[in-house]
């Protein structure tokens, strides 16, 4: 208990030329920390106080020349994976502001005002990295206009589709809970907590156990701890609602199956053949186990949803429903490309161990 209060305490009130020194690993503690039911709004709210930092503060020169380095295929991957977050962050920042102006409570409605600002810092992060180490110029709008076709079929679905609709009932109908509810849990649990969590995991990991791109990093693990606030957010406002009115126990857990699709899709996107080298080849911590990633995302959201009052038989049908889908995406991605999808060398380690 003392070690998880230290490391907590180490991310929360790191500066952030302290953040390169911080693991993902440690990140991740910290937001399971927001799990605690005594938090509210408003503690969230302070912490947000304390944990500013500037996108002009970060020194990218080292990430130029580090880029450099890297060879074609890694730095189409590296691309493709900063592209999507770069759109989402510009995404979630245009749609947020239904969601505020339609939360129930004030305290909310406070902390929400902070998350809209984080959403345009991390966009405005994006952007600068994208013109001064990847040459993607122009400025924000003409960055987003030139990297908008990199969207998958997953991503089109989750942002352009469901976020776009979720937003769009709050907007219409402000004072529908269900509605609000269902927003939240696609932009709070989904697009945050499971898809955006997993990718800055994949991305972290592979930087740091490479030793590249120094600026990308500090600001990414920036990023991180932000949207830890943000998915602890969500989890406290469906908790709440939950106590309020019980049966948004099953609008929450219909929703976080009706995405299950779109979501791992997103993550899989087996349309898109991986340039990736032989696992078995590979330094053991620039290893990527799509296996291990997958029980990491699958198992982050079902201790958020027991947190918000999930019974644990809905939880166990949803962490099967995400895992099955797994299994067919990976299958279907072999039916495609005619190859073996590189989880099965992951596979086999598990099976000989």
């Amino acid at each position: 208990m003392e070690q998880t209060h230290e490391i907590v305490r180490r991310v929360e009130e790191a500066p952030l030329q302290d953040l390169l020194r911080l693991s993902l690993d440690e990140v991740q503690v910290q937001m399971d920390s927001y799990l605690d039911p005594t938090l509210d709004p408003l503690a969230l709210y302070r912490r947000w106080e304390r944990q500013q930092w500037a996108v002009a503060d970060l020194d990218l020169a080292e990430d130029v020349s580090h880029w450099e380095r890297l060879d074609g295929s890694q730095r189409d991957a590296v691309r493709r994976t900063m592209i999507l977050f770069f759109i989402g962050e510009q995404a979630v920042t245009d749609t947020l502001s239904p969601i505020l102006h339609a939360a129930p409570r004030e305290d909310e409605r406070i902390f929400l005002a902070t998350q809209i600002a984080d959403e345009a810092r991390h966009a405005v992060f994006f952007q600068r990295y994208f013109e001064e180490v990847l040459g993607i110029g122009g400025g924000l709008h003409a960055a987003l206009g030139r990297i908008g076709p990199e969207r998958t079929a997953g991503f089109r679905q989750i942002f352009d589709r469901q976020l776009a609709a979720a937003t769009e009932r709050v907007r219409v109908a402000p004072s529908d809970r269900g509605a609000w509810v269902e927003a939240v849990v696609t932009y709070h649990l989904i697009i945050e907590g499971y898809l955006a969590l997993a990718g800055q995991r994949n991305l972290l990991r592979f930087f740091r156990g490479a030793g590249l791109l120094p600026g990308f990093t500090t600001g990414f693990t920036a990023v991180a701890r932000d949207e830890s606030r943000h998915i602890g957010f969500g989890v406290l406002a469906l908790r709440r609602r939950v106590a309020e009115d019980p049966a948004q126990a099953r609008v929450i857990a219909r929703q976080v199956l009706e995405l299950s699709e779109p979501t791992v899709l997103t993550v899989v996107n087996p349309e898109q053949r991986l340039q990736l080298p032989d696992p078995g080849h590979l330094p053991a911590l620039q290893r990527q186990s799509p296996l291990e990633a997958r029980e990491f995302s699958i198992g982050s959201l079902a201790r958020r949803l027991r947190s918000i009052g999930i019974s644990e038989g809905v939880v166990d049908q949803i962490q099967d429903r995400y895992r099955g889908l797994y299994e067919r995406l990976w299958a279907r991605y072999e039916e495609i490309h005619g190859i073996e999808h590189p989880v099965r060398w992951y596979q086999r380690q598990a099976e000989a161990s």
